[in-house]
């Protein structure tokens, strides 16, 4: 019966055709015809109909464009991050509008009661799906991709990998290569000189990947010794290398994911193996060691909590994606932090600052403070702090209006009309682009020296109260952002930092080379150095003079 209705159906079919009153040309002209008017309309309303009706368009801004096709964006990406957006906030205010792809129209603001708008209100701003898709194809669908009730579920489950005591577990492997790092610097000096010039960015990196590979799922990545031999450590690093070919690109994000999937599944095998050995043979927890305290072991153990329903829990692909999430959270972001740190200390103005840290470090006498020791040490707190306020390393993050809505202001706003406005209109699908970088320096918020290295305003904080009201997680500083997806590692973060910077400042100096390099901040996934060598060429590489305390510095 069914082959009957069939054939009945494509003899229809047929005849329909013998009557068609056009031929194949006319057919394909009006379909070209037809595709041509959709892709004019589309130009039309991209570049003309939405920038006019957007309710953005009587924001104060500039006007001049930089082209017709990237709007304002080419001297953005021309200038160090956030530059360009402190110098339109000082020219227009907190709150102000500027051009992006297809003269977009993207709304900018500085001012704290937007922003506790916005990212207190994350479901209705969440990441643009171009840079959403973006990021899954680098870090998967982990907790720094995931939207919405997926996100929430997600960090639910990851919430005890970052509780203070499952970091104080983790204490002995920041130790431990903090201090490998210190020896092998010490190493490094000459006798004759009494100093040695060392690469603090490889070292750091290096240094901080081995930490996230233990700490994070017990993966001896042993990059301080083998470099980036370890094919998971190649493959993130290839996968972080910026290239000007899209299909480079693509290539090496296909080569690394694949590297990342096979050795990701394995870790994540061998821990579910190794926590139901731990529930069928107590005397498997022994000893409580590396093996059980590290993040992935922890996050697996959440995730098979009794009780715990089947749609609450995480897929292994999920579980994969906080392991690449990790890396880069745990490892870029921490490395570039200390490395910016050292530089700044180095400098010939802030040895009275390098000194008196030192002098506080020295006065602890344990070799391995406790996590309580070193938070209580006050210069300490000061300069991590002043240092993720000037040297954010992640510069800005982007968000998109997810329906129309209206963000108040604290700082009212004068429009292109010459109204006063204390609420700005938003429309769906219009950008929203938050400067870390502008916010942290905001001359109105941290005074006239906003841009200056200087741990001294940390103990007055009379000269900058308005920082308390940023929604930042940490001390007022937008650095971990705020509201319900900050930083879920931020406290992971500032310890390992404290640690870095005990070992390496405790027993030895910094200074710059002499002559100094011209260093130049550069933007990928974060911001890291760039020099220029004596034939032209560029090469990431930071350059800084160590010597051990006590021989002459």
């Amino acid at each position: 019966m069914s082959s009957l209705l069939d054939f009945s159906n494509l003899e229809r079919f047929q005849l329909w055709l013998a009557d068609f009153p056009y031929d194949r040309q006319q057919v394909a002209i009006a379909t070209s015809a037809s595709i041509f008017a959709y892709i004019s309309f589309k130009a039309v309303d991209t570049f003309f109909i939405k920038p006019y009706l957007s309710p953005l368009r009587d924001l104060p801004g500039p006007e001049k464009l930089d082209s017709y096709l990237l709007g304002h964006l080419p001297r953005i990406f021309k200038a160090p991050a956030g530059v360009i957006h402190e110098e339109w906030a000082a020219q227009y205010g907190p709150t102000f509008q500027y051009r992006g792809i297809a003269l977009s129209r993207r709304f900018c603001t500085l001012d704290p009661k937007a922003l506790n708008h916005i990212l207190n209100h994350s479901d209705d701003y969440p990441k643009p799906p171009g840079s959403r898709a973006a990021l899954v194809q680098i870090l998967g669908n982990g907790v720094l991709v995931a939207e919405g009730d997926e996100h929430r579920r997600q960090r639910k489950i990851m919430n005890p990998c970052f509780g203070i005591a499952q970091i104080r577990e983790l204490m002995p492997i920041f130790y431990a290569k903090s201090f490998q790092l210190r020896d092998m610097w010490l190493n490094s000096i000459s006798e004759e000189s009494g100093e040695a010039e060392v690469d603090a960015l490889q070292g750091l990196s290096r240094t901080t990947l081995d930490i996230i590979g233990l700490a994070g799922f017990n993966y001896d990545f042993n990059a301080l010794v083998e470099g980036e031999t370890n094919e998971l450590a190649k493959a993130f690093s290839e996968l972080l290398t910026p290239t000007t070919s899209p299909t480079e690109r693509g290539r090496i994000t296909r080569k690394s994911m694949a590297v990342t999937d096979r050795v990701g599944r394995k870790l994540v095998e061998e821990k579910k193996a190794a926590l139901l050995q731990e529930k069928n043979d107590e005397a498997s927890l022994q000893q409580k060691n590396v093996a059980g305290r590290d993040l992935l072991s922890v996050l697996i153990k959440a995730n098979t909590t009794p009780g715990l329903k089947s749609s609450e829990k995480m897929t292994d692909e999920e579980m994969m994606g906080q392991i690449t999430t990790m890396l880069l959270a745990g490892h870029e972001t921490t490395s570039s932090s200390t490395m910016w740190l050292l530089y700044d200390l180095a400098k010939p103005e802030n040895k009275a600052v390098q000194d008196r840290l030192r002098d506080e470090l020295s006065m602890l006498a344990s070799e391995e403070p406790s996590m309580e020791e070193l938070n209580a040490l006050p210069y300490l707190d000061a300069v991590i702090k002043e240092d993720l306020r000037v040297n954010a390393v992640v510069s800005a993050v982007i968000r998109e209006a997810a329906r129309d809505d209206v963000i108040p202001l604290s700082t009212p706003m004068i429009d292109r009309n010459g109204v006063t406005r204390n609420e700005v209109r938003i429309g769906k699908g219009d950008s929203v682009f938050l400067s870390i970088t502008a916010m942290n320096r905001d001359k109105t918020i941290w005074g006239e020296d906003a841009e200056v290295f200087n741990p001294e305003r940390w103990f007055k904080p009379e000269t900058h109260p308005r920082s308390a009201e940023f929604p930042g997680v940490f001390s007022g500083i937008m650095t971990f952002i705020g509201g319900p997806r900050h930083c879920i590692g931020y406290r992971f973060a500032l310890l390992e930092m404290k640690v870095l910077v005990y070992a390496l400042v405790r027993n030895m100096s910094y200074s710059l080379p002499n002559p100094a390099h011209v260093i130049e901040k550069r933007s990928t996934i974060v911001s890291r150095p760039v020099i220029t060598l004596a034939d032209g060429t560029k090469k990431s590489y930071m350059p800084l003079i160590v010597k051990a305390v006590g021989r002459g510095d």
